[in-house]
């Protein structure tokens, strides 16, 4: 199954319809006031596999000299998009590291099956790192993380870079609950025609578009990141991996970390209690417990 324009556009729509997170009424009034931390440029890219992409470049009003720099990569199953959340977290911890954050806001699924996304986010990292010390940053100090399919992008584009021989010199990654394993079977996708409505099917809904109707890249360490050789997975930067109690890709971040240290990866693992899928960035109960955590770790870590 291979999507026309006219079907990716529909399923887009359809899937959007009943976000859960809205973007404008869920985030708390005292959060708001978060966009005066820090002050934000527009980067606009060239076209990366035939599509142009943004970078918004937050420097904080406190920024100090040799600050480090987080890369933040946005959620919303690869499909949303850059959300009025994502611009409120990337000032707050600009602010909070006395730093940069650029964040990429990646070409989605409702335009672009993979690889459009992950050579996007590639390109940017490489962007990044030649403008570290341009922007007053260490490049000693270079730090990478998201949330959802922002955090299966944060892991898959390290690994992918490291299969072809690339080396990005992250200090840390962040893998805020997002899955590797996203596997859909077709039989479930072409069983109800209208699947992305029910919340049974919408997963599937998602692969699809990743995927262009091609199930078996789901498989793919291009997709599923914790197929990629051992040696890949055990050559990676200390890496945290928080995740949510409520959140069916609990058991895939477990699993996550507990082989990537087993491989011998510094790994900081932690499950916050009665918390939901998106709770990060989303400015939910347990944020301000995991953004300190994440704060934290950006400050003290470097090469």
């Amino acid at each position: 199954m291979s999507l026309t324009p006219e079907m990716r556009a529909r399923m887009a729509r359809d899937m959007q319809s009943n976000r859960k997170f809205d973007g404008d009424t869920d985030i708390p009034a005292a959060c708001r006031a978060f966009a005066d931390l820090a002050v934000m440029e527009t980067v606009e890219r060239p076209a990366v596999c035939g599509w142009p992409y943004k970078l918004y470049i937050f420097t904080a009003k406190n920024k100090q000299p040799n600050s480090p720099l987080h890369v933040n990569i946005h959620g919303g199953g690869w499909l949303i998009g850059h959300m009025p959340n994502d611009t409120l977290w990337s000032a707050w911890v600009a602010d909070q590291i006395g730093g940069v954050v650029v964040d990429i806001d990646y070409t989605t699924t409702e335009y672009a099956s993979f690889p459009v996304p992950l050579e996007q986010v590639l390109d940017a990292a490489r962007y990044v790192f030649d403008h570290v010390e341009a922007w007053g940053c260490d490049p000693r100090r270079v730090s990478c993380g998201g949330y959802s399919a922002g955090g299966h992008l944060t892991m898959d584009h390290v690994i992918a870079a490291r299969m072809r021989g690339e080396n990005l010199r992250y200090a840390l990654l962040i893998n805020g609950y997002g899955p590797n394993d996203v596997k859909y079977d077709d039989a479930v996708v072409e069983s109800v025609p209208e699947y992305w409505k029910t919340q049974q099917h919408r997963n599937a809904g998602f692969g699809v578009l990743m995927t262009d109707g091609n199930a078996a890249m789901m498989s793919d360490p291009m997709i599923d990141f914790m197929a990629a050789p051992e040696e890949v997975l055990a050559a990676l930067p200390p890496t945290m991996i928080l995740a949510a109690a409520r959140d069916p890709f609990r058991f895939q971040n477990l699993e996550q970390g507990s082989r990537l240290a087993a491989l011998g990866v510094e790994v900081t693992m932690k499950v916050f209690p009665d918390t939901v899928h998106g709770f990060i960035p989303h400015f939910m109960p347990h944020w301000e417990e995991a953004g300190a955590m994440i704060v934290k770790a950006i400050k003290n870590t470097c090469l």
